[in-house]
């Protein structure tokens, strides 16, 4: 009789015995998601187009073959120069940095007089060795009394040597003093090629060059007090009497200022100021003419100098500034939803052919939704000194993320 073998059977699990492993994966699922849909998403930023951008062509401008020459604006600071720039002897334009820190100071407002100051024995004798040395000087006597503004005309316009030096001890207590002042006033302008030894020029070792000569001007011509008085083309004052500017070329070529200086060390030497008018502002055309070594060498310089003015005077005006096509720049998000950012204001800057323009955007909505020609951010436009700012106007509009992109991200 035969037996048969017995055969195993697998117990399996019923389909309820994984109910429970199911339900806890689809619960971890459904909280896994709503995790996932309820983490912050990223904000929307900003992404600039372009950081700058150049004005067309390119500054034309010729300087004179002597010396060392520079151009440039109130506003712009220094835009052109000679390659050559040294420390050279600057004589009387020495006073823009004396003329500047008195107004610095001791500030005055336009058509204001300052404090009266009563001349001394120590400043007539600074006047009778100017005399003897055959500087130039401003005849004084012992208690006359000046203002303070009309010692700055006596210092700026018959260029008195000995003013300076009165205005130095005035400020500083001795002239040493004042001249450390304007060595750490250099500094912080930026004038790397200047060193002062004295309030006047006379000394030879007061040295600059034309670069640095338009950066003192450039800081000088933003007092209107100090704009005022270096056009003045004479002044009354009690024992000089009328005193005259040296600067010959005031009131021709649109020159209104600013400081002459002439030794033999230093040959002729001649910083200007011109006006340009756009719309409601004023801007000063600086030109630095330094050296001109010539049988008339101050007025080497000076006719020098106009001739730059001549030539860069329409150079300088109002440039527009297109918006590229995309716009000024693009809010963006994590989940590619884009917008242009512009503008329908007109942009203008002031400046010359061949500027860099600054642009920078700063965004001011990241809340969403954005909508269409919303203001969402600022475009700020740096052109030297000057800064102007525009609204940006998103061009699309930008909504949250769909619920799909929350559940699919990263």
């Amino acid at each position: 009789m035969t037996v048969s073998p017995k055969l195993k059977t697998s117990k399996t699990k019923s389909p309820k015995s994984k109910g429970p492993l199911i339900l806890f994966i689809v619960i971890l699922i459904i909280v896994a998601g709503i995790v996932q849909v309820s983490r912050p998403y990223p904000a929307a930023g900003v992404k600039p187009i372009s950081q700058d951008i150049t004005l067309p062509g390119q500054l034309a401008v010729s300087f004179p073959d002597q010396g060392e020459s520079a151009v440039g604006t109130e506003n712009l600071g220094v835009v052109a120069s000679t390659d050559q720039q040294g420390s050279v002897p600057i004589a009387s334009l020495t006073k823009m940095m004396t003329a500047y820190l008195v107004l610095k100071e001791h500030p005055l407002k336009p058509g204001e007089d300052g404090p009266s100051l009563t001349i001394n024995a120590q400043d007539v004798a600074d006047y009778q060795n100017g005399v003897k040395n055959g500087y130039s000087v401003l005849p004084v006597a012992q208690g006359e009394s000046l203002t303070e503004r009309q010692l700055l005309e006596g210092l700026m316009l018959p260029s008195g040597d000995n003013i300076a030096t009165t205005l130095a001890r005035w400020v500083s207590g001795t002239e040493a003093a004042f001249v450390t002042k304007m060595n750490e006033t250099a500094k912080s302008l930026n004038m790397k090629d200047t060193h002062y030894d004295d309030p006047s020029g006379v000394s030879t070792t007061t040295v600059s060059s034309a670069v640095d000569q338009i950066k003192i001007a450039q800081a000088a011509m933003n007092d209107p007090v100090f704009q005022e008085i270096v056009a003045m083309p004479q002044a009354t004052l009690p024992v000089s009497g009328t005193v005259y500017n040296v600067n010959s070329m005031l009131g021709k070529h649109g020159v209104v200022g600013i400081k002459t200086g002439s030794t033999t060390p230093a040959g002729g030497c001649f910083v200007s100021a011109t006006p340009v008018v756009v719309g409601k502002e004023k801007h000063f055309i600086l030109a630095a003419v330094l050296g001109q070594k010539t049988v008339q060498s101050l007025q080497s310089s000076l006719e020098a100098n106009v001739q730059i003015l001549d030539q860069v005077r329409s150079q300088f005006k109002l440039y527009p500034i297109t918006p590229p096509a995309a716009g000024f720049g693009q809010i963006t998000s994590a989940w590619n939803s884009t917008s242009d950012l512009k503008t329908s204001q007109p942009i203008q800057v002031f400046g010359y052919p061949g500027m860099k323009v600054e642009l920078s955007i700063t965004n001011l909505k990241t809340e969403l939704p954005i909508n269409a020609n919303e203001n969402v951010a600022t475009l700020t436009i740096n052109t030297g000194s000057q800064t102007q700012t525009v609204k940006l106007n998103s061009a699309q509009p930008i909504k949250p993320p769909s619920i799909l992109w929350k559940l699919i991200r990263y």
